[in-house]
């Protein structure tokens, strides 16, 4: 059994031009070509451009604990620091998504 490796990249001399005849045979080619090129969720309207209102925004840093020697005092101040550190791993994974 031999394997062949076909590729996936799209050139635009690919792409075919509609002529005015066949309209539904091209419009079947389009969506194969908008599928390999992964934009068919995008052309057909099911993935849009997030609105303005969308764009993730960061957590602010937790206030500043003076040091001390209290011991519970130093614990509260790592738990702030855990947790902003959480809220700006999913801020980072939001950004990514809206760009994306």
């Amino acid at each position: 059994m031999s394997s062949s490796n076909k590729s996936t990249s799209l050139s635009v001399s690919d792409i075919p031009c509609f002529n005015g005849r066949n309209f539904q045979g091209w419009v079947e080619k389009m969506i194969g070509v908008f599928m390999m090129a992964k934009v068919y969720n995008v052309v057909n309207g099911t993935t849009t451009k997030p609105v303005d209102t969308e764009v993730p925004v960061a957590p602010t840093k937790p206030a500043e604990i003076a040091a001390t020697a209290d011991s519970t005092v130093a614990l509260r101040s790592q738990a702030m620091w855990q947790q902003y550190n959480i809220h700006m791993n999913k801020y980072h994974h939001l950004v990514s998504d809206y760009h994306r």
